[in-house]
Protein backbone atom coordinates (compact mmCIF):
# COMPACT_ATOMS: atom_id res chain seq x y z
CA UNK A 1 0.00 0.00 0.00
CA UNK A 2 2.61 2.36 0.91
CA UNK A 3 4.01 1.32 -2.38
CA UNK A 4 1.81 2.44 -4.67
CA UNK A 5 0.99 5.77 -2.76
CA UNK A 6 4.99 6.53 -3.42
CA UNK A 7 4.31 5.68 -7.00
CA UNK A 8 1.57 8.36 -7.14
CA UNK A 9 3.50 10.59 -5.55
CA UNK A 10 6.57 10.01 -8.16
CA UNK A 11 3.96 10.61 -10.82
CA UNK A 12 2.41 13.63 -9.34
CA UNK A 13 5.87 14.94 -9.24
CA UNK A 14 7.08 14.15 -12.59
CA UNK A 15 3.55 15.52 -13.78
CA UNK A 16 4.04 19.29 -12.14
CA UNK A 17 7.98 19.48 -13.82
CA UNK A 18 6.71 18.57 -16.93
CA UNK A 19 4.05 21.07 -16.90
CA UNK A 20 6.37 23.42 -15.66
CA UNK A 21 8.63 22.90 -18.59
CA UNK A 22 6.06 23.28 -21.09
CA UNK A 23 5.14 26.64 -19.70
CA UNK A 24 8.28 27.51 -19.94
CA UNK A 25 9.04 26.82 -23.43
CA UNK A 26 5.58 27.83 -24.63
CA UNK A 27 6.66 31.78 -23.42
CA UNK A 28 6.68 34.05 -26.18
CA UNK A 29 8.83 36.76 -26.61
CA UNK A 30 6.80 39.89 -28.21
CA UNK A 31 7.88 43.08 -29.44
CA UNK A 32 6.67 46.32 -27.76
CA UNK A 33 6.36 49.81 -29.63
CA UNK A 34 5.22 52.89 -28.19
CA UNK A 35 5.54 56.83 -27.59
CA UNK A 36 6.15 58.37 -23.79
CA UNK A 37 4.41 61.95 -23.20
CA UNK A 38 3.33 63.76 -20.35
CA UNK A 39 -0.48 64.55 -19.85
CA UNK A 40 -0.16 67.70 -22.20
CA UNK A 41 1.31 65.46 -25.29
CA UNK A 42 4.95 66.82 -24.42
CA UNK A 43 7.34 64.12 -25.38
CA UNK A 44 9.89 62.64 -23.10
CA UNK A 45 12.76 62.09 -24.48
CA UNK A 46 15.10 59.63 -22.67
CA UNK A 47 12.97 57.69 -20.61
CA UNK A 48 14.14 55.05 -18.33
CA UNK A 49 12.24 51.40 -19.16
CA UNK A 50 12.89 48.94 -17.01
CA UNK A 51 12.19 45.01 -17.75
CA UNK A 52 11.48 43.41 -13.94
CA UNK A 53 11.79 39.45 -15.31
CA UNK A 54 14.36 40.04 -17.61
CA UNK A 55 16.12 43.02 -15.38
CA UNK A 56 16.92 44.93 -18.53
CA UNK A 57 17.25 48.61 -18.59
CA UNK A 58 16.01 50.48 -22.11
CA UNK A 59 15.73 54.01 -22.74
CA UNK A 60 13.54 55.84 -25.33
CA UNK A 61 15.21 58.22 -28.03
CA UNK A 62 14.76 61.91 -28.11
CA UNK A 63 10.88 61.84 -29.88
CA UNK A 64 9.59 59.58 -26.81
CA UNK A 65 9.93 56.78 -28.84
CA UNK A 66 10.87 53.02 -27.69
CA UNK A 67 10.89 49.58 -29.76
CA UNK A 68 12.05 47.01 -27.25
CA UNK A 69 11.55 42.87 -27.33
CA UNK A 70 10.59 41.22 -23.97
CA UNK A 71 8.42 38.24 -22.74
CA UNK A 72 5.03 38.08 -21.99
CA UNK A 73 4.27 38.25 -18.41
CA UNK A 74 6.76 40.88 -17.59
CA UNK A 75 6.40 44.34 -16.00
CA UNK A 76 7.71 46.95 -17.60
CA UNK A 77 8.22 50.13 -15.38
CA UNK A 78 8.55 53.70 -16.86
CA UNK A 79 10.27 56.94 -15.02
CA UNK A 80 11.56 60.03 -16.17
CA UNK A 81 12.58 62.66 -13.73
CA UNK A 82 10.28 65.33 -12.23
CA UNK A 83 7.17 62.38 -13.21
CA UNK A 84 5.59 59.47 -11.31
CA UNK A 85 6.55 55.96 -11.96
CA UNK A 86 4.47 53.72 -14.12
CA UNK A 87 4.23 50.21 -14.52
CA UNK A 88 2.41 47.97 -16.95
CA UNK A 89 1.98 44.06 -17.60
CA UNK A 90 2.46 42.62 -20.37
CA UNK A 91 -0.23 40.32 -20.91
CA UNK A 92 0.29 36.51 -20.67
CA UNK A 93 -2.06 35.38 -23.44
CA UNK A 94 -2.49 37.34 -27.29
CA UNK A 95 -2.92 36.95 -30.55
CA UNK A 96 -0.32 39.42 -31.73
CA UNK A 97 3.50 39.13 -31.01
CA UNK A 98 3.16 43.66 -31.60
CA UNK A 99 1.78 45.65 -29.06
CA UNK A 100 1.77 49.06 -29.30
CA UNK A 101 1.63 51.28 -25.93
CA UNK A 102 0.93 55.31 -25.67
CA UNK A 103 2.22 56.00 -21.81
CA UNK A 104 1.35 59.33 -20.44
CA UNK A 105 3.07 59.92 -16.86
CA UNK A 106 1.63 61.91 -14.32
CA UNK A 107 4.07 64.90 -12.81
CA UNK A 108 5.56 64.61 -9.71
CA UNK A 109 5.66 67.30 -7.38
CA UNK A 110 7.88 67.28 -4.55
CA UNK A 111 7.24 70.26 -1.99
CA UNK A 112 10.72 71.17 -0.12
CA UNK A 113 11.13 73.23 3.18
CA UNK A 114 12.34 76.71 2.06
CA UNK A 115 16.26 77.68 3.15
CA UNK A 116 18.27 80.53 2.63
CA UNK A 117 21.61 79.77 1.34
CA UNK A 118 24.40 82.32 2.15
CA UNK A 119 28.44 82.49 1.20
CA UNK A 120 29.25 82.34 4.98
CA UNK A 121 30.12 79.16 7.40
CA UNK A 122 29.24 81.10 10.29
CA UNK A 123 27.58 84.28 11.69
CA UNK A 124 30.32 85.84 12.84
CA UNK A 125 32.06 85.51 9.53
CA UNK A 126 29.04 87.40 8.36
CA UNK A 127 29.44 90.40 10.74
CA UNK A 128 33.01 90.98 9.63
CA UNK A 129 32.13 90.97 6.20
CA UNK A 130 29.46 93.02 6.67
CA UNK A 131 31.52 95.75 9.00
CA UNK A 132 34.44 95.70 6.57
CA UNK A 133 31.61 96.42 3.33
CA UNK A 134 32.93 99.66 1.18
CA UNK A 135 30.50 101.89 0.97
CA UNK A 136 29.91 103.06 -2.42
CA UNK A 137 29.90 106.81 -3.20
CA UNK A 138 29.82 106.73 -6.57
CA UNK A 139 25.88 108.71 -6.00
CA UNK A 140 27.25 111.26 -3.86
CA UNK A 141 30.36 112.48 -6.32
CA UNK A 142 28.09 112.39 -8.93
CA UNK A 143 25.11 114.64 -6.87
CA UNK A 144 27.89 117.15 -6.32
CA UNK A 145 29.22 117.58 -9.66
CA UNK A 146 25.16 117.51 -11.00
CA UNK A 147 25.11 120.67 -8.06
CA UNK A 148 28.21 122.31 -9.25
CA UNK A 149 27.41 122.17 -12.82
CA UNK A 150 23.97 123.84 -11.99
CA UNK A 151 25.76 126.30 -9.90
CA UNK A 152 27.40 127.72 -12.99
CA UNK A 153 24.70 127.74 -14.92
CA UNK A 154 22.88 129.83 -12.55
CA UNK A 155 25.61 132.27 -12.21
CA UNK A 156 25.98 132.74 -16.00
CA UNK A 157 22.17 132.85 -16.56
CA UNK A 158 22.53 135.94 -14.12
CA UNK A 159 25.42 137.63 -15.81
CA UNK A 160 23.70 137.54 -19.08
CA UNK A 161 21.77 141.33 -19.86
CA UNK A 162 18.96 139.22 -21.79
CA UNK A 163 18.01 136.88 -18.79
CA UNK A 164 14.58 136.96 -16.80
CA UNK A 165 13.08 135.17 -14.63
CA UNK A 166 10.09 132.48 -14.78
CA UNK A 167 7.19 134.96 -13.02
CA UNK A 168 8.47 138.44 -15.07
CA UNK A 169 8.38 136.12 -18.10
CA UNK A 170 5.05 134.92 -17.33
CA UNK A 171 3.59 138.09 -16.55
CA UNK A 172 5.19 139.54 -19.85
CA UNK A 173 3.26 136.76 -21.68
CA UNK A 174 0.03 137.40 -20.01
CA UNK A 175 0.01 141.13 -20.66
CA UNK A 176 0.60 140.34 -24.35
CA UNK A 177 -2.62 137.45 -24.05
CA UNK A 178 -4.79 140.21 -22.64
CA UNK A 179 -3.93 143.38 -25.24
CA UNK A 180 -4.38 140.94 -28.12
CA UNK A 181 -7.65 139.74 -26.74
CA UNK A 182 -8.70 143.41 -26.00
CA UNK A 183 -8.07 144.42 -29.16
CA UNK A 184 -9.33 141.72 -31.07
CA UNK A 185 -10.94 142.38 -34.70
CA UNK A 186 -9.85 146.02 -34.00
CA UNK A 187 -6.51 147.97 -34.93
CA UNK A 188 -4.71 148.36 -32.23
CA UNK A 189 -2.74 151.48 -31.76
CA UNK A 190 0.67 152.17 -31.68
CA UNK A 191 2.49 152.18 -28.59
CA UNK A 192 4.60 155.26 -29.11
CA UNK A 193 1.60 157.12 -28.74
CA UNK A 194 0.25 155.70 -25.43
CA UNK A 195 0.80 158.24 -22.55
CA UNK A 196 0.57 155.37 -20.13
CA UNK A 197 3.61 153.58 -21.55
CA UNK A 198 5.18 156.77 -21.82
CA UNK A 199 4.92 157.20 -18.01
CA UNK A 200 5.61 153.93 -17.27
CA UNK A 201 8.64 153.78 -19.18
CA UNK A 202 9.94 156.90 -17.44
CA UNK A 203 9.35 156.09 -14.11
CA UNK A 204 11.11 152.55 -14.82
CA UNK A 205 13.91 154.69 -15.66
CA UNK A 206 13.81 156.92 -12.15
CA UNK A 207 13.87 153.71 -10.73
CA UNK A 208 16.68 152.05 -12.47
CA UNK A 209 15.28 148.75 -13.51
CA UNK A 210 17.15 149.09 -16.70
CA UNK A 211 20.58 149.29 -15.03
CA UNK A 212 22.47 146.28 -14.95
CA UNK A 213 24.10 145.33 -11.44
CA UNK A 214 26.66 143.46 -12.29
CA UNK A 215 28.12 145.46 -14.94
CA UNK A 216 28.38 148.24 -11.57
CA UNK A 217 30.14 144.99 -9.89
CA UNK A 218 32.75 144.46 -12.60
CA UNK A 219 33.56 148.35 -12.74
Amino acid sequence: MQLQNLKYVFIVFYLLIFVGFSFTQEKKIVQIRGLLTNQQNDILSYTFIYDKYAQKGYLTNDKGEFNIFVERGTELIFSHIGYKKFAYTIPIIGNTDLLFLRIKLIPDTILLKEITVFPWKTYQQFIQVFINTPIPDDDISRAEQNFAILKKQLATMEEDDNFQSASIAYKINLQQMANNLYWKGQTQPMQIFNIMAWQEFIRYIREGKFKNPNKRKKN
